[in-house]
């Protein structure tokens, strides 16, 4: 066979020879390349294929590692929660047992304390329901107490009316009163009499009263000489001056301030009035700007005042004074029995000649012209004060510059001239000055009087003393 692979190879010549050569060469080169390829394909492999593959295991290997951990760590808690449960159970097993033990002891407490409380309830309501029994009883006893007083003064005010139908039984009620004032008069001791010129001043301090005093003591000085008519035109130039003040509270304000100015206060009076009012009017508001007052108030009520004694200094003059007391008494009664009318005149936000003309139409024909000039000014100037109250002031005025008090004296029948005299006597004794008394009749007091002098009353009439009963008795 070698043989024959000779012969073969030997037929074939050089260029089979060449050939199988070339063959075996390329065959070579062909398992040269595939290894280098191989190579190549394991160092890409291990190169890029090896680190992310790795990384993935090493990755995997955590994950499971981590899973293995949390399996165990989760085996372990559910041992642990078993025990803790178990333990939970024996805890609240035995919670609960305590808790039973616990409720029925404070039920025991509970039934206790209720059967502590509602004996003590019982008890108190026991004693409220005695109190309120005591208390009904009292009440029942001090309502027959004020039924069966209530019925003997009603029986008693029967009896006592009709004992005084009598006009002569009215009239010893009266004189008995008056007796009741002699014994006191005579028991009276160290009376003061008071000065009839603080009449009207009563409400100002002590300067605004020394100052007002002031000013009536310069008009007394300048008007020695002057007749009624003139007093009367001054009066009526003093009620526009006034007006003015009240109309201008910057001037006001200045004249009552300005304490250290006074010889300037005093020439702006000059240089406002001079050769426009009566001269002595003048003096009069110059001598009340240089005085010192408490408020512009006083001021102003302090030349109100001054212009009525203006007014009672004519009607002195002119001897209608004890005249002009009476209407003005008469007048301030009619007014205190007619609100609605006082409370019209009183309205100073109206026009006051309006005011003025309602007052003229009631009483301007019925009165003198020194009462009349008093209620017409005292209308235009009263600012806020109620009539009523401002013509009694006239009336105590009047009676003060005659150098009397008045007595207003109710009663209910008409007094005597005795019985006004004699008490006229007795209320001098008791209030050591010399009383006027002013009477007006009221039935309904049934008998007695009542008496007022200034702000004192004195209640000695029959219906008052029956009311007082009626007041005392037990409620």
């Amino acid at each position: 066979m070698a043989a024959a692979n000779t012969e073969t190879e030997s037929d074939q010549g050089p260029i089979g020879t060449w050939l199988h050569d070339i063959g075996a060469a390329f065959d070579w080169q062909i398992f040269v390349a595939q290894l280098v390829g191989f190579a190549v394909i394991l160092f890409l492999l291990w190169k890029f294929v090896r680190p992310p593959v790795q990384k993935m295991m090493r990755d995997r290997q955590d994950t499971v590692r981590a899973q293995l951990a949390e399996a165990e760590a989760a085996k372990q808690r559910v041992a642990e929660a078993k025990k803790a449960h178990e333990k939970a159970v024996a805890e609240a097993k035995a919670e609960a047992v305590q808790m039973q033990k616990d409720a029925a002891a404070d039920a025991e407490n509970i039934a206790a304390d209720m059967r502590a409380q509602a004996d003590h309830e019982v008890k108190r309501i026991t004693e409220h329901g005695r109190a309120q029994v005591a208390q009904v009883c009292a009440n029942l006893v001090r309502q027959l107490r004020a039924d069966l007083g209530l019925a003997a003064i009603d029986r008693a005010g029967e009896i006592v009316r009709g004992h005084l139908s009598d006009s002569s039984a009215q009239a010893a009620s009266v004189d008995r009163v008056i007796g009741e004032l002699e014994q006191m008069a005579s028991s009276a001791s160290n009376t003061v009499p008071s000065s009839a010129k603080l009449v009207g001043l009563h409400s100002m301090r002590a300067a605004s009263r020394d100052s007002a005093l002031a000013v009536a003591d310069k008009f007394d000085e300048l008007a020695k000489d002057l007749d009624s008519a003139a007093l009367t035109a001054a009066a009526d130039d003093l009620t526009a001056v006034v007006n003015f003040l009240g109309d201008n509270p910057v001037l006001r304000k200045r004249l009552v301030e300005d304490d250290d100015n006074v010889a300037g206060k005093k020439q702006l009076v000059h240089s406002l009035l001079d050769g426009k009012v009566a001269p002595v009017v003048v003096e009069v508001v110059a001598e009340a700007a240089v005085q010192r007052w408490s408020s512009a108030g006083d001021l102003i009520a302090a030349l109100r005042r001054q212009n009525t004694l203006i007014v009672l200094t004519a009607a002195e003059r002119d001897g209608v004074i004890e005249q002009v007391e009476d209407e003005l008494f008469r007048v301030s009664r009619i007014l205190e029995a007619n609100p609605q009318l006082a409370t019209l005149l009183s309205d100073y936000n109206k026009d006051a000649d309006k005011r003025v003309d309602l007052l003229q139409k009631l009483v301007g024909e019925k009165v003198g012209s020194h009462t009349w000039s008093l209620l017409s000014s005292t209308v235009r100037l009263l600012h806020g004060q109620a009539a009523d109250i401002a013509v009694d002031q006239l009336a105590e005025l009047a009676a003060a510059r005659r150098g009397e008090a008045v007595a207003h004296v109710e009663s209910a029948a008409p007094l005597t001239d005795a019985q006004v005299a004699r008490l006229s006597t007795v209320l001098s004794g008791i209030y050591g000055r010399t009383i006027s008394v002013q009477t007006e009749v009221k039935p309904e007091l049934l008998g007695g009087l009542r008496i007022s002098v200034g702000d004192e009353v004195i209640d000695a009439d029959v219906a008052t003393r029956l009311a007082k009963a009626a007041e005392t008795l037990p409620r």
